[in-house]
């Protein structure tokens, strides 16, 4: 198994700090989220300074051009000597449209015309072509006539993974990507039941093997001898993510559908440490893995039987400072026991 771990932003030095970090206590890769800067300055400072893999996760793939995300994609495969893995998502709706001031058109169509693209001028980088054919798409339409290709002789083939919560994002990755990037507040029963078998049906459309998608689970972890206490740790991740309202679906599909519409309700005026208290226990424990070391372990286990790397996190939202330190420190010291 290969464990991944978030790299926080900050200063140069920081980072190289905490890459270091990582790097020591035996993770493959480091992460960065677009949350809500774009994630390319801080994956070059760490892939500067260490030899981990580096990984955007996730870019937003609708919020820039789809020729600038694969440009900056052939800079960081560039700048880590092939060490750079694409992770794509669509990003909610309502972060698309307020905060960027981009449509959202239909994801899925949209997504896999980005996949196209970035392949398309990927593959002209690679072969060093001096032109590259022009894309209409109904999504995207792009004309390359007067470029003048500058792309590095290194470029290597940049894997895509895209990022999902829903079934047809797991079904789009199955049909088109390297691999697949599990949300952080899938539940157990989500993962095996709907999103994974997603996954197949998506690969079997397009006649792939399922073992040659990467399957990488993120997902959120709270240890503590005290059970409850684990649990009451996570509610913030669950108030943040749940207080979306175009995730509402997904947490009425799991029985938590008037909490979450009630979460999305207070969220419009209220920041996410007012809205913990909205969050049962058990809708805590429902999204994330909550309980004592040998808890969370045996969950990871079973989990990781189904997945070629995971990223396991504290509880971010809502959460101490040195309360989350301490619990990155549960982790590493669980991830690499042995």
């Amino acid at each position: 198994m290969e464990f991944w771990a978030p790299l926080p932003k900050g200063t140069a030095t920081e980072i190289v700090s905490n890459a270091k970090r990582l790097e020591a206590k035996g993770y493959t890769g480091a992460i960065v989220n677009q949350v809500y800067g774009p994630p390319w300055a801080a994956l070059a400072v760490a892939a500067a300074n260490t030899n981990l893999r580096i990984e955007s996760g996730i870019a937003m793939g609708f919020v820039r051009s789809p020729f600038e995300t694969a440009c900056a994609a052939i800079e960081l495969d560039e700048l880590s000597e092939g060490r750079f893995v694409l992770g794509l998502g669509t990003a909610p709706q309502i972060w698309n449209e307020k905060f960027y001031g981009e449509r959202f058109s239909p994801p899925i169509g949209r997504m896999r015309e980005l996949i196209q693209i970035v392949r398309q001028v990927n593959e002209a980088a690679i072969t060093q072509s001096t032109t590259i054919a022009p894309f209409d798409g109904e999504h995207y339409s792009l004309s390359f006539e007067s470029l003048v290709p500058t792309f590095s002789p290194k470029t290597t083939r940049i894997p895509v993974w895209v990022a999902a919560l829903r079934e047809r994002l797991c079904e789009l990755a199955g049909e088109t990507a390297d691999g697949l990037i599990g949300h952080p507040i899938w539940s157990r029963e989500w993962t095996f039941d709907y999103a994974l078998k997603a996954l197949s049906k998506g690969a079997k459309l397009a006649n792939r093997e399922i073992s040659d998608i990467h399957v990488q689970l993120w997902l959120t972890a709270s240890i503590d001898t005290n059970r409850r206490q684990a649990a009451l740790r996570a509610r913030g991740n669950v108030a943040f993510y749940a207080g979306i309202p175009s995730y509402h679906s997904y947490f009425d599909d799991h029985g938590f559908g008037d909490i979450a519409k009630s979460l999305v309700e207070a969220r419009r005026e209220k920041p996410v440490q007012d809205c913990v208290d909205l969050v049962p226990v058990e809708m805590a424990e429902t999204f994330a893995l909550c309980g004592t070391v040998d808890d969370v372990g045996q969950a990871l286990e079973e989990l990781g039987s189904k997945a070629d790397s995971m990223c396991v996190k504290p509880p971010t939202w809502a959460v101490d400072p040195n309360d989350m330190t301490v619990q990155r420190q549960l982790i590493d010291e669980l991830l690499f026991a042995n």
